[in-house]
C-alpha cells in the first residue's frame, strides 16, 4: 500500500510540474528507485553472497576463520544504498551490524572509501571488531561483464609501480585522516595503510587501510583483490584478501584483519 501511494505520488508530481521540472524530478525519482532497489536486492541475496565469497577463498586457500555477514553499504553522501559489503570479525560483534557506511574524503591525489560498519541503518553507530573481507556492485540493469585480465606493457608497469610507491610514502598520512573520519574509539585496535593490489592483473591499483592486533597487522605485507561475478552479473564481487606475501603464488590470508577503507589513486598524465 504504501508502494502504491509513492508511485502515485510521483506520478501526480510528473504531471503537474512544467516540462524542466519534470525531466528534474525524474531523474531525482530514478535515482531513489535504484537507491531501493539496491537495497533490495542486497537483502534478497545477501546470504547467498556471503556462501559464494567464502566458497571462493576456501577454493584459492585463504579461508576467514571468523564469522561473516553480507550487508547494505549506505552512502552518506547519496543518502541511500550504494552497494555491499562482507563484514568479518567475532561472531557476536558481526551479529550486531546491519549496515555499513561509506564515507568519502580526498587528499591529493588519493580518493578515500572510509568504510565503517554500523549496527543501525539509520545513524552511523560504529561496531568495533569488524572490518571488510569483499566489497560488492550491484548491477540493477544487463548485468556486470566478465572482463579478461590484459597483459601488462611498460607503461602499465611504471603505473602500478608509481601508485606503490606514493601509497607507502603517504601512508601515515593517509592513515590519520581515515582514522579521524571513521569515528574509531577501540583502543585497542591498530591501522596501517598498505598498497593493494589486483590478481587479475598482478598490479597496484591503489591501497588499503587494515584494522586488527599491532601484532596482526604488521604481519599484512599488501592486500590482493580478487573479482568474481555472481548470479549472472548482477553482482560483482571484490574479495579483499590482507595476506603476508607480495607474490600471488603464496596468498596467505593474516587472520584477524579486516578492512577499514579503501583508497583509489589519479596517476597525473
Amino acid at each position: 500500500m504504501k508502494r502504491a501511494m509513492w508511485l502515485v505520488t510521483a506520478m501526480a508530481l510528473l504531471l503537474t510540474a512544467g516540462m524542466s521540472d519534470a525531466q528534474d524530478l525524474g531523474k531525482i525519482l530514478r535515482g531513489g528507485v535504484k537507491l531501493v532497489g539496491i537495497g533490495y536486492l542486497v537483502k534478497q541475496n545477501a546470504r547467498a553472497l556471503d556462501k559464494f565469497i567464502n566458497d571462493i577463498t576456501i577454493r584459492q586457500k585463504v579461508p576467514i576463520n571468523q564469522a561473516t555477514k553480507v550487508v547494505p553499504i549506505l552512502s552518506i553522501g547519496d543518502k541511500g544504498y550504494v552497494g555491499a559489503a562482507q563484514v568479518m570479525g567475532p561472531k557476536d560483534a558481526v551479529n550486531k551490524v546491519q549496515a555499513v557506511f561509506q564515507i568519502e574524503e580526498s587528499l591529493d591525489r588519493f580518493r578515500i572509501k572510509v568504510l565503517v560498519p554500523s549496527d543501525s541503518l539509520t545513524g552511523l553507530r560504529r561496531v568495533e571488531k569488524v572490518g571488510i573481507s569483499a566489497l560488492i556492485d550491484v548491477a540493477l540493469e544487463g548485468g556486470f561483464k566478465v572482463t579478461h585480465p590484459k597483459g601488462l606493457g611498460g607503461k602499465e608497469v611504471l603505473a602500478a609501480t608509481a601508485v606503490a610507491v606514493a601509497v607507502k610514502n603517504a601512508g601515515d598520512q593517509l592513515n590519520d585522516v581515515i582514522n579521524k573520519v571513521s569515528l574509531r574509539k577501540d583502543a585497542e585496535a591498530f591501522t596501517r595503510v598498505i598498497p593493494m593490489a589486483t590478481l587479475g592483473e598482478n598490479a597496484y591499483i591503489g591501497g588499503a587501510q587494515v584494522s586488527g592486533t599491532s601484532a596482526d597487522v604488521n604481519k599484512v605485507a599488501g592486500v590482493w583483490q580478487y573479482e568474481d561475478l555472481f548470479s549472472n552479473g548482477m553482482f560483482r564481487v571484490k574479495i579483499l584478501i590482507p595476506t603476508d606475501d607480495l607474490n600471488p603464488l603464496n596468498l596467505r590470508r593474516v587472520d584477524g584483519v579486516g578492512l577499514t577503507a579503501v583508497i583509489d589513486m589519479r596517476i597525473m598524465s
